[in-house]
């Protein structure tokens, strides 16, 4: 094998609290600082309910996730499952979607330049956007352990930022905003339902962590709790957030503004700044940073079996995917480089991960029928019907949401049907390859 190490041979170093600092920092990124005054536009003071009901709706896909982990923990844990039970060339489309969807990458490094930017308005956010991804990058290279110790001080920032939001807001809200139901849904319960929809991009990340099966201690107790734990963490510290967001000020002057704007009313100025910066900036470098942690497991998973060159495989000496790092650095260095607009990649790349998701979250009606004995050691016990129910419920919520970030895209779904198309022809070419590797194993 050479210099060349498998996937197997991961180092299985991350515990319970490395998975919660990866899988908070993975959630608490962009959403909670760009979506929350859209969500205040849609529904009032009802954003802090609606960010309790993206979370239920961001739990039913990571029961789904969490009880595949529990029973079968992989690296590349959504591949592998797409794989196995529902088919080799569905689990690369999955994985082509995916790597379509890493446009997200840039979408982190500009609002981090941005942020700095509205700090220190001399500094040049193409360079800044650059250099947060260089650095989050060769962190990565360094060791899954090197990352996740960045990812812990990170998340203990920006946890501060954001409960000094809370504890320094919560004195100064106005309760009588929240005292009726017309206040809660002033544009009625599709408008509600349509806000919730959107923060589930800023509730969801934990489904992620079951990417690193491989690198878990004890992916079987672990993986659960860390995914649970986080979304219901999260969910809690954001409907606080909501709470300080839409009822310090009137609705109609923080409606599709950032949390900036609360900020520099509650805090005093030394503190505003510590909360842009641990909040704000902090908040997207985690998620940047947290991504490249598990973004490459199922693309080293399928380039073993045959999907892609043998050297994108490759694992250096210090256990991490070098090449696939690599190519995931250039994805989100191009748009950053070529200007590409914020709007642009945000909606593109959102939009993506919410279909490239479907596919793990409906392998949750086969792994009963395809895998029992594994179910049936599984330290996570979670029902058949129930768990049906949660995949149902997951599919829909993902779609919807999927539907709504396209909506306003000009040919996004032109664009969407010609990638697919590309991918599934190179999917039937190369599958003859694929057949030749696997079957010589």
């Amino acid at each position: 094998m050479g210099e060349e190490k498998k996937q197997g041979e991961l180092k299985k170093v991350l515990g319970l609290g490395d998975l919660m600092g990866i899988g908070i920092g993975q959630i608490i990124g962009s959403g909670i600082m760009s979506l929350t005054g859209i969500c205040i536009a849609l529904t009032g003071a009802g954003t802090p309910f609606a960010f309790l009901t993206a979370a239920l709706l961001v739990l039913c896909p990571n029961m789904v996730l969490a009880v595949l982990g529990a029973a079968v923990p992989a690296t590349g844990g959504m591949y592998t499952y797409v794989r196995d039970y529902i088919g080799r060339k569905t689990g690369f489309f999955y994985l082509a979607l995916l790597v379509a969807g890493q446009l997200v990458l840039a979408m982190f490094a500009i609002t981090f330049a941005v942020y700095m930017h509205d700090l220190l308005p001399g500094t040049n956010q193409t360079v800044v956007a650059f250099v947060l991804l260089t650095v989050c990058f060769i962190m990565n290279l360094l060791g899954v352990e090197m990352a996740a110790k960045l990812q812990n001080i990170l998340v203990i920032v920006l946890v501060a930022a954001m409960a000094l939001f809370i504890i320094f807001g919560l004195p100064k809200v106005d309760w009588s905003a929240f005292d009726s139901i017309d206040k809660i849904m002033p544009n009625g319960f599709i408008n509600f339902m349509t806000g919730a929809s959107l923060l589930t991009f800023a509730t969801g990340g934990a489904e992620f962590l079951s990417e690193l099966g491989g690198e878990m201690k004890n992916p079987g107790r672990d993986l659960p709790r860390a995914m649970i734990g986080c979304t219901v963490t999260v969910a809690v510290i954001y409907a606080f957030i909501g709470v300080v967001a839409a009822g310090v000020l009137p609705v109609d002057q923080v409606a599709g503004e950032s949390l900036s704007l609360v900020a520099k009313e509650i805090f005093p100025k030394g503190l505003y700044v510590f909360f842009v910066v641990g909040g704000g900036m902090f908040a997207v470098a985690s998620t940047l940073n947290a991504s490249f942690t598990w973004v490459t497991k199922g693309l080293l998973v399928a380039a073993e079996e045959g999907w892609l060159p043998k050297k994108a495989a490759y694992v250096g000496k210090r256990g991490t995917p070098v090449v696939l790092l690599t190519v995931f650095y250039i994805i989100g260095a191009i748009p950053i480089l070529t200007g590409m607009s914020l709007e642009t990649i945000s909606r593109l790349g959102n939009g993506l991960s919410l279909i490239y998701v479907l596919f793990p979250i409906a392998t949750g009606y086969l792994i009963y029928k395809k895998n029992p004995e594994a179910m049936a050691k599984s330290p996570f016990k979670v029902g058949k019907v129930p768990l049906y129910i949660f995949t149902t419920i997951g599919l829909i919520g993902y779609v919807i949401a999927a539907a709504l970030n396209f909506a306003d895209i000009q040919n996004a779904w032109q664009m969407i049907v010609v990638f697919f198309a590309i991918v599934i022809i190179y999917a039937f070419v190369r599958e003859k390859k694929v057949k030749e590797i696997v079957g010589a194993k």
